[in-house]
C-alpha cells in the first residue's frame, strides 16, 4: 500500500516559507541557534524543491517490534529482523522467501558469504544463531556476552563481531569454526557500529557519549573519540570515501567525525530518539532514522559540510534502517504502537499491536 506524504507537513513547510518571506519567522526554541559553515539550525527551511519520496508498506506476519534491517548486495537479500524470527525477502521483489525462527529476541545479522553463513545477534537469549545462507536454516549457537544486539561482519579480519550491550563488551566470532576467539571489553554498553573494511571497526557507546575504535588485527581498543553536548550515542552511519563517521546523539545532533583523527567538523539537527543512520555515496546523502516519526535527510556538500535538506515524515518507531544501493530503496520497520500506562521518571517503551508489524519501504519519486 502505497502512503501519500501527509498535507499538513506540506502547508506547514509553505506557511514557514511564507513567513520567512515576510521576515517574521525566527527560532523558536530557547537557545541560539548555531551558526557557520558546518552547522545548521534546526529551524532552517528545507531547500524550496527538496527531492519528494513515497513510502510503501510490508506487512510481515508476527508480534512485536523489529530493530536491525540488513541488506546483502550479492546474493540479493533482505534480512528483517523481528522479535522472535528474521524475515528473508528477495531484495528486488521484497517477497518474502523464508522465515528464521527459534529465536528469543532478534537483533541483527552479518552474512559471511564466502562460507555461505549467516549470524543473528539474539539479545534475550544471549546467543548468536549460525544459519545457513542457502537454506536459511539454523546450524548451530554460540553462548558469549549479555545481550548482543549490533553486529557485523569486518572484510580486513574475516572475523564476525558482536556487540553485547549488558556486559558491555563485544564477542570476536571466527565465522568458519562458529566460535568466539576473543571478547573485547568496552566499558560501556555499545550502540551502532560500522567497519571501515581497513581494519577498523567504530562503535557508538551509549552512555559515554563516545566512539570506541577497534583494531580488528590486535582486537583491541586503541582510542575513544568523545562526543561532547550529545548526551547518549546511539545511531550511527559511515563515508568510506572521505573517512567520515556520522554519530547520532540523544541531544537531536548528528556529529561528523574524522574517522582518523577524532576531530568533530559539523554538527547537524536532527529527530528526536535517533536511533539508526546510513550514508548513501551515490547521493551523498545521510539518512538519520528517529523515533519520533522522521527521517532527517542531510546532504553532502564535500567532506566537511553538510546542510539539513528535509525531514522526511515516516512512522513513529520507524528507528531502523538500511540502504539497497542498487535500487536506492530505503528500508525501516515499525507498528502499531500499544504504550504502557506512564510512571514518573520512568522512560517508557512501547509494545505492538498483535498482527500490525511492516517493512517500510522508501523511495525516491
Amino acid at each position: 500500500m502505497r502512503i501519500a506524504l501527509k498535507t499538513r507537513h506540506f502547508l506547514r513547510y509553505a506557511i514557514f516559507a511564507t513567513l520567512v518571506e515576510l521576515g517574521v519567522a525566527g527560532c523558536t526554541s530557547g537557545s541560539e541557534p548555531e551558526t557557520g559553515a558546518n552547522s545548521s539550525s534546526a529551524q532552517d527551511v528545507p531547500q524550496a524543491n527538496p527531492p519528494e519520496y513515497t513510502i510503501d508498506t510490508v506487512p510481515l506476519p508476527g508480534d512485536g517490534r523489529g530493530d536491525y534491517i540488513t541488506v546483502d548486495p550479492v546474493a540479493r537479500r533482505l534480512y528483517v529482523t523481528h522479535t522472535e524470527v528474521v524475515h528473508v525477502l528477495d531484495l528486488d521483489s521484497l517477497k518474502v522467501v523464508a522465515e528464521i525462527g527459534g529465536l528469543g529476541g532478534a537483533h541483527g545479522v552479518a552474512v559471511v558469504p564466502q562460507l555461505g553463513r549467516g549470524f543473528i545477534s539474539d539479545g534475550r537469549d544471549n546467543q548468536v544463531l549460525v544459519f545457513d545462507l542457502a537454506t536459511d536454516k539454523i546450524i548451530g549457537a554460540i553462548l558469549g556476552g549479555k545481550n548482543p544486539d549490533a553486529i557485523l561482519y569486518d572484510p580486513a579480519s574475516g572475523l564476525v563481531f558482536a556487540f553485547n550491550g549488558t556486559s558491555q563488551d563485544a564477542s570476536v566470532i571466527d565465522p568458519a569454526k562458529a566460535k568466539i576467539v576473543k571478547v573485547i571489553p568496552l566499558g560501556d554498553k555499545p550502540e551502532f557500529s560500522r567497519a571501515d573494511g581497513k581494519g577498523l571497526i567504530f562503535t557508538n557507546l551509549e552512555g559515554d557519549a563516545a566512539i570506541a575504535v577497534i583494531d580488528t588485527k590486535t582486537l583491541e581498543v586503541l582510542k575513544d573519540y568523545k562526543l561532547p553536548d550529545c548526551g547518549a550515542a546511539a545511531a550511527m552511519a559511515f563515508d568510506d570515501v572521505h573517512r567520515r563517521i556520522f554519530s547520532g546523539c540523544e541531544s537531536r545532533q548528528l556529529k561528523v567525525v574524522d574517522a582518523d583523527s577524532g576531530e568533530i567538523l559539523a554538527s547537524l539537527p536532527i529527530g528526536e530518539d535517533a536511533d539508526g543512520a546510513a550514508f548513501d555515496p551515490q547521493e551523498r546523502k545521510v539518512f538519520v532514522a528517529n523515533r519520533d516519526g522522521t527521517m532527517t535527510v542531510i546532504r553532502q556538500d564535500d567532506a566537511d559540510h553538510y546542510e539539513v535538506e528535509q525531514d522526511l515524515h515516516t512512522e513513529e518507531y520507524a528507528k531502523t534502517i538500511a540502504i539497497d544501493l542498487k535500487t536506492q530503496r530505503i528500508f525501516s520497520s515499525t507498528a502499531e504502537l500499544v504504550w504502557p500506562k506512564a510512571e514518573p521518571g520512568k522512560r517508557l517503551l512501547p509494545d505492538a499491536k498483535p498482527g500490525t508489524f511492516r517493512l517500510l519501504v522508501i523511495s525516491r519519486k
